[in-house]
């Protein structure tokens, strides 16, 4: 097959390059195995020593991130013959590595008042940087005397060879692991509970994980052979699957001229869905593609079509950061939305530019994917690292972009969410609602004033602050507003909403009470009747019932079920005054004053 540049390919097969010709050494392979110990070894260590636990998160960030991010790299990247600077570009990555960690640390300072939950992004965008160093390094540094500029063949090879290693290195300890369940259950079954205490111990679990990493690592290294025909498995379900996924991706697109965007947008993860079809498409082509000329296996007319739906993927992408903006503009940035506007961004860039070339190169557009998909490497690093780091904090961006809101007047006291900025964003967050908490309107209304001392307080978050003060005052004036069965009823004045009530704000939604005594003590319970009313469906009736438990009203029951019901018909039956009471069937069963069993629960 052909080149994508126009040469032949043929001299060098395509799975293997020039510096994979030799294996793993002794020494490569004990270095690998040394690096994996040494990591369980040191998480072990940071787990299990008492004293780690009043570190600042400044420590704890930049000890956990370097333990678990260097070694792997360490390990997947040692091959024959490196070059001399191999070593200074590890320790270049773990400084600045530890600088973003350290970074990020101090955005969850200080201790008693900022709130951080677990990392799920800064793991997330450490593990792409280091997988994108990790193929960078090992197609400039491997087999070579000093660095040298990647090729693009290597750095396709490099990036699956990486990849397929990791995945099987971790099916490898998943079942070395479930094996080792299987024989603690074995002797257990017999009495033995020594294999369950052991297994258990956190001094076993590190070390041992780390070292059946480091041996599958070591064996999947050094059976290039075995990745390598799993490559051409995944490369032969990419070769099939493409073309359905390109008829998609153009059938789609012919449809939206006659269904309009709007239902996109009113599923609420509509740009979602489009940014996942163009990423399936575009890796699904990179797949098929590699380094050979473009889609060379395919009919003449199955590869127009493969290079129609590459023309008209930016569409998709451009309808998605559409949709995102709106929500923007009538919600401001969140760290969720400035992540989704970067994977938008750069899904407009990768496919904007496969567009461009195929329309100026028509089928030799082949000569620029290399040129493309090196910058998007590149690209791709960048945003992982600056992400983390002062140059883009997100945690810092949402915060000035939801006080701004309501500095401008563009949301309402009652609508904004004070406690995302104390519970989401960190140091930033807690910056920023210290200064909403000097802002006129805010000092004007003691009940908010009061509400921003309790959440500004050193003390772990309290999610019965959960509710904005201002929005919960004019739920309670809504319910209020509903009518009470039998007239003349009303509601306690010691009342207050629940979230469950707010349904009766939306327009297909009727609602009503109903005063009654349910267990004929002589105080009144209160029942919601609640009836959303659906388009060609039967509508749907909720009842919650309250009462009043020691000195606050807290709900004791729910229940729904469809019904061809009509409000008006409902609220007739229920104000005719026929509702009773019946005891149930089941009694429930006590033990002194302990309940043991309640049928009705």
């Amino acid at each position: 097959m052909h080149g994508s540049s126009g040469e032949t390919s043929n001299n060098q097969p395509e799975h293997q390059a020039p510096e994979d010709a030799h294996s793993l050494s002794v020494a490569e392979k004990r270095l690998v195995l040394i690096a994996a110990l040494v990591q369980g070894l040191v998480l072990y260590w940071l787990k299990s020593w008492s004293g780690s636990e009043s570190w600042l998160p400044v420590w704890r960030y930049l000890c956990y991130t370097l333990s678990i991010a260097i070694p792997p790299l360490v390990i997947v990247t040692t091959a024959p013959r490196l070059a001399h600077s191999y070593w200074w570009v590890i320790a270049g990555y773990t400084l600045l590595l530890g600088l973003v960690a350290s970074y990020r640390g101090y955005q969850c300072t200080p201790t008693d008042m900022v709130y951080c939950n677990w990392p799920h992004t800064f793991i997330v965008t450490t593990a792409i940087a280091s997988f994108v160093v990790a193929f960078l390094l090992r197609a400039c540094a491997t087999g070579v005397q000093r660095l040298r500029r990647p090729e693009y063949p290597a750095l396709f090879h490099y990036s699956w060879d990486i990849a397929l290693t990791v995945g099987l290195t971790l099916v490898f300890t998943a079942i070395f692991w479930l094996i080792l369940f299987l024989w603690q259950a074995l002797f257990s079954l017999v009495g033995v509970a020594l294999f369950r205490e052991l297994f258990s111990k956190e001094w076993f679990i590190f070390p041992v994980t780390g070292l059946v990493v480091g041996c599958g690592a070591v064996l999947f290294r050094s059976q290039q052979s075995f990745v390598l025909t799993l490559k051409r498995l995944l490369r032969t379900m990419l070769v099939a699957l493409l073309p359905l996924l390109a008829l998609l991706t153009i059938v789609f697109l012919a449809t939206l001229p006659f269904t309009g965007l709007q239902p996109i947008w009113n599923t609420g993860h509509g740009s979602a869905l489009l940014l996942w079809l163009v990423a399936l498409l575009l890796f699904f082509s990179n797949g098929v593609i590699q380094d050979e000329f473009p889609f060379s296996r395919y009919p003449k007319w199955v590869n127009r079509v493969l290079l129609l739906a590459l023309v008209v993927a930016p569409f998709y992408t451009a309808f998605a950061l559409y949709g995102l903006m709106l929500r923007v503009q009538q919600y401001g940035w969140t760290p969720e939305r400035l992540w989704g506007f970067v994977v938008a961004f750069t899904l407009m860039l990768l496919a904007t530019s496969y567009s461009l070339a195929i329309l100026r190169r028509g089928e030799h557009w082949g000569a620029w994917l290399r040129r493309i998909n090196t910058g998007l490497a590149l690209w791709v690093l960048a945003v992982c690292l600056v992400t983390q780091s002062p140059l883009a904090n997100f945690w810092r961006i949402s915060a000035t972009s939801q006080m701004a809101r309501l500095q401008q007047e563009q949301v309402e006291l009652a609508e904004f969410d004070f406690f995302f900025l104390r519970q989401k964003l960190g140091r930033p967050g807690l910056e920023a609602l210290q200064q909403i908490a000097t802002l006129p309107a805010v000092q004007q209304d003691p009940q908010m004033a009061a509400y921003l001392v309790e959440l500004l307080k050193p003390a772990p978050s309290d999610w019965s602050l959960r509710q904005n003060p201002v929005a919960q005052r004019q739920a309670n004036q809504k319910i209020r507003g509903i009518e009470v069965l039998p007239g003349g009823s009303s509601l306690p004045a010691a009342f207050e909403s629940r979230r469950y009530l707010m349904d009766c704000d939306q327009a297909a939604v009727n609602c009503i009470w109903l005063e009654k005594d349910l267990n004929g003590d002589g105080e009144s319970e209160f029942l919601l009747f609640s009836l959303r009313s659906r388009q060609n469906k039967e509508n749907f009736l909720t009842v919650s019932a309250f009462a009043l438990v020691d000195t606050s009203w807290q709900q004791i029951g729910h229940n729904n079920r469809t019904t061809e019901e009509e409000f008006d018909a409902l609220r007739q039956r229920l104000q005719s005054g026929q509702t009773v009471t019946r005891a149930s069937r089941w009694p429930a069963l006590y033990l002194g004053d302990e309940l043991l069993f309640d049928p009705t629960q």
